[in-house]
């Protein structure tokens, strides 16, 4: 979630006020909100909005956030899920997970109002696992649900119909590609009309409006270079998975060569284990990756390395 955290965020303010209306007011009994979309249009931001607003926070008793992903160990993700209802910060460890679970944690949020996130979401029979222990009484529990797949969404309805993102209007896919490349700044007048194209070309997919940005901040701001992008761009229709991660590769490889194993380095990880930045350091040096120069010791390098 830390990297959700630093996510510049615009746009679906209409549906982000819809979701905290459905979490916050509604029907006693437990109710589902689902949030569906192909890849690339940040369903996991947009709960990560919600589920941090102040309103959110201060009307449940608990909260949780799962990942679940492609992961089939169903009693895996309860302990995940019961750690966090019981606070505990430890790493996760596969030969301590409890057969008793799933009826601990129902006792555990038995009488509590419960928010729990399930991110990424791919079948319905881990849906059915997962929210066996979750106690179903009047007490306006609300439950997360994002996935790619409507069939998902459709099987965990309660009372609220799925909620399916649209693509990204011209006017929020410049807004945020300029906030990624300039900040607070506004865009130079000689860079507007191709910088809008570029965000055009986009497709309305905030995932790629995000990376394109990246990759656009570390180049100059100059209108060829800016135009050179755009030409690149102009190969992709974003119908599909496959045409988003084409602009996943195009992102990496506009990265500087020091960068690129540092970046690869992260598959080694699960997708939502948290890493210890000092840790990191310490593998990457271990590993090469990490020079010292005659300006830098190999810890101001690190720096840097973290900074980029």
């Amino acid at each position: 979630k830390s990297s959700i955290a630093s996510k510049i965020i615009v746009g679906f303010e209409e549906e982000t006020n819809w979701i905290i209306r459905k979490l916050t007011t509604g029907p006693a009994k437990i109710d589902v909100i689902s949030i569906v979309g192909m890849p690339g249009l940040e369903k996991t931001t947009m709960a990560y909005k919600v589920y941090n607003d102040k309103s959110v926070v201060e009307h449940f008793d608990v909260r949780v956030w799962c990942i679940v992903d492609q992961e089939r160990n169903e009693k895996k993700l309860l302990q995940k899920i019961y750690n966090q209802v019981f606070g505990m910060k430890e790493k996760f460890s596969e030969d301590r997970i409890d057969d008793g679970v799933a009826d601990k944690l129902w006792k555990r949020l038995f009488g509590k109002r419960y928010l729990i996130v399930l991110d990424d979401l791919w079948d319905t029979a881990t849906w059915d696992e997962l929210t066996r222990p979750f106690p179903e009484f009047q007490k306006r529990s609300r439950i997360i649900l994002t996935s790619r797949k409507q069939e998902v969404a459709l099987h965990g309805k309660c009372h609220s119909d799925p909620l399916y993102l649209r693509l990204f209007t011209q006017g929020e896919s410049w807004e945020l590609l300029e906030k990624r490349v300039f900040g607070e700044e506004h865009c130079p007048d000689e860079l507007l009309d191709v910088g809008e194209k570029i965000a055009r070309k986009c497709g309305g997919l905030p995932l790629v409006l995000d990376l394109i940005g990246g990759v656009i901040a570390k180049k100059e701001k100059k209108k060829v270079l800016w135009l050179e992008v755009l030409k690149n761009l102009n190969s992709f229709i974003f119908k599909d998975e496959e045409e988003v991660m084409k602009v996943v590769q195009l992102s990496y490889d506009h990265l500087s060569n020091h960068l690129k194993p540092c970046l690869l380095y992260f598959a080694s990880y699960p997708k939502d284990q948290d890493i210890e930045i000092s840790e990191l350091k310490d593998l990457w040096s271990a590993e090469g990756f990490v020079e010292q120069s005659e300006m830098r010791s190999v810890e101001e390098v690190m720096e840097v390395y973290m900074d980029e």
